[in-house]
């Protein structure tokens, strides 16, 4: 796996440097770590805001994937299988994103409807 390949060249280039020995994974970007930290916490929510959650999963699965296509040329046909059904979740979870709001945005528009019926 491409993850398995990075963490031994880690590895591998930090023999000289012995504080960074300790290292088990491969620097992550800060914007990786964030997305992590981010939907680590919506999971962590008492009362879970599923579009949050969603947005924080879009993201990490995003940063996952760009990860993956920087380094294509060294991945397996497993990877690449892999790589494929992360985009076509990310593009699921969108879809139901957008049709989430869709929904919320149609049940205001009625209820302002409603409300205007009921001040007559």
């Amino acid at each position: 796996m491409c993850l398995i390949q990075q963490n031994e060249e880690v590895k591998e280039s930090t023999k000289g440097n012995p504080s960074l020995n300790s290292v088990e994974s491969p620097p992550k970007s800060p914007t990786a770590a964030y997305a992590m930290f981010m939907h680590r916490e919506e999971l962590r929510r008492r009362k879970i805001h599923v579009t949050r959650a969603s947005a924080t999963k879009i993201h990490l699965t995003s940063e996952l994937i760009a990860r993956t296509k920087q380094n294509i040329r060294q991945c397996s046909f497993e990877d690449l299988e892999i790589l494929a059904r992360e985009t076509l979740f990310k593009k699921n979870l969108q879809r139901h994103l957008y049709y989430r709001r869709m929904q919320i945005h149609q049940w205001m528009i009625n209820r302002k409807k409603q409300q205007a019926k009921e001040m007559k």
